[in-house]
């Protein structure tokens, strides 16, 4: 029996919502996974396909960090590990911090040439006494078995990952004529399936893996922090941790792999390898939702005094949940993440309504490590001006004018607001974000055109500004999407509005 482990998505760095506790979150929840690995599960070889780190750029103090826990690795476990778009997230580098890994000794990097033949990629073999920069493939020696375990990795290509997948299957096959066939195949690749992330864009077809799927008996995918699983040959773990409050959701199953592989026949190529998989969630933080709907209350005082005794009762739920032992440390329950959701119609002036007072007292309350407010209420000023509308003014030649319709909405939110001297002002500020957002922007670019305009109009306020940016400003439903893929580190520029739910970019 020889046992593989697969995990992704560690993001190792990832000082979530700016906070410490969180990037230490990272590290040790992927201390714990490789601790069990070894020590319960007896693995052979450890997999991990892309976002190891969460950016390229490291402060020391997170590599001198995974350089130890891979260090407390056995030398006979190796660690084969391929490129996701966070380990190289902006203009490509000749040298990366995983190839300085590799060539330490501490992973084996593995990634395929793409650029030598256009029609086939080029996979060299893992040479531990000249290590390169990087492999093609790795073989796992195992006794009474024809051929070895042949792992191969694929970098992140983005939309250029059909062209590679096809390169790489005839690079496997002209591989395996030179180097003899392998008993069994495993490919490291970072990307989404089509029918698990339909929303996410980018993402692979079966169609587009055909060719693959007859050379690689298990793919092990990353990029999509949530467990899913395709065809008994396609695997995607779920990141060790929650990178926002979507992916923090119950029903995101969160973890690795172990896989079993019987390898006590003999016989010719795949076909004497069986193998049996099993999930194992990670030890990590717990995300607690708490919703309240902001309708009934007429007051500020009336909604404070109902909302403080709706927290309460959701205090045991809350202890209860969080109690759960992938969210226990030493035995204790974990200080949790609250999604904190208001929903509904407000039924008096935004600018009375006080998230980050309600926010603070949550925390205390609780023992929160961190509250995430997330608003998807309407004014009643807004849902009056929805119904009251002319319709002269946001139609034209029987087409939605959505733009007018837009800055009407955000002008009446502007003006129940701090910034009502501003409200036309304030409104197209909005409406640029939104429409930023709806053409998939960058988040950093999106908050670098809000926070310009800030400082133009509003010279003398703090310079932190968080914004939430609503899906559509004129939804009432929620409109989370469970399918969004790779959303790192979204919570800290969700953008708020009344006017429809926050989406997390």
């Amino acid at each position: 029996m020889l046992t593989l482990t697969h995990i992704a998505d560690t993001h190792l760095g990832h000082r979530q919502y700016g906070l410490k506790q969180r990037e230490d979150d990272m590290v040790s929840t992927t201390r714990a996974a490789f601790r069990e690995m070894i020590e319960e599960r007896g693995t052979d070889a450890i997999l991990l396909p892309g976002d190891l780190f969460h950016s390229r750029d490291l402060r020391p103090k997170i590599l001198h960090q995974i350089e130890q826990e891979l260090e407390r690795i056995p030398d006979e476990v190796p660690v084969l590990v391929s490129r996701g778009n966070h380990d190289e997230n902006l203009t490509p580098r000749d040298v990366t911090w995983l190839n300085y890994l590799h060539q330490r000794g501490h992973i084996v990097f593995l990634q395929a040439e793409l650029n030598a033949d256009p029609e086939t990629a080029w996979l060299n073999p893992y040479d531990p006494e000249e290590p390169g920069q990087s492999a093609g493939f790795y073989d796992i020696d195992v006794a009474d078995v024809d051929g070895p375990i042949r792992v191969f990795g694929l970098q992140w290509r983005g939309a250029k990952t059909d062209q590679a997948l096809q390169q790489v299957a005839k690079g496997i096959k002209e591989t395996n004529e030179m180097h003899g066939e392998p008993a069994w195949t495993v490919l490291l690749a970072h990307f989404g399936m089509e029918d698990e992330v339909p929303t996410l864009g980018g993402t692979v077809t079966h169609g587009e893996l055909r060719d693959v799927k007859e050379v690689v008996d298990y793919l092990a995918l990353g990029h999509i922090h949530k467990r899913y699983e395709s065809g008994e040959w396609i695997y995607n773990p779920g990141s060790p941790e929650a990178h926002n409050t979507r992916e923090g959701r119950p029903e995101w199953e969160h973890g690795y792999y172990s896989v079993a592989l019987d390898v006590g026949g003999s016989g010719d190529g795949g076909d004497a390898v069986g193998f049996d998989v099993e999930h194992h969630p990670t030890k990590r933080r717990p995300y607690y939702r708490i919703e309240f709907d902001v309708t009934a209350h007429e007051s500020p005082g009336d909604l404070e005094t109902a909302f403080q005794e709706h927290v309460r009762d959701e205090q045991a739920a809350m202890t209860e949940y969080c109690s759960q032992d992938e969210f226990t440390a030493q035995g204790e329950p974990r200080e949790p993440i609250i999604d904190l959701r208001f929903t509904g119609t407000l039924q008096f002036s935004r600018g009375d309504f006080r998230t980050d007072e309600l926010a603070a007292w949550v925390e205390d309350t609780c023992d929160a490590l961190y509250v995430q407010v997330n608003t998807g209420i309407r004014t009643a000023n807004v849902q009056q001006l929805l119904s009251e509308i002319d319709e002269d003014e946001v139609f034209k030649d029987g087409q939605l004018n959505t733009a007018a319709l837009e800055h009407r909405v955000f002008e009446t939110i502007a003006k129940e607001s701090i910034y009502d001297d501003h409200a036309g002002d304030v409104a197209e500020v909005l409406g640029t974000a939104h429409q930023m957002a709806q053409a998939d922007e960058a988040v950093e670019d999106i908050r670098d055109s809000v926070s310009s305009a800030r400082q133009e109009l509003f010279p003398d306020l703090a310079d932190d500004v968080v914004l939430d940016i609503e899906e559509d400003p004129f939804a009432d439903a929620e409109t989370d999407d469970e399918a969004s893929g790779d959303t790192t580190g979204g919570d800290e520029a969700d953008v708020e509005t009344e006017a429809g739910e926050v989406v997390e970019q």
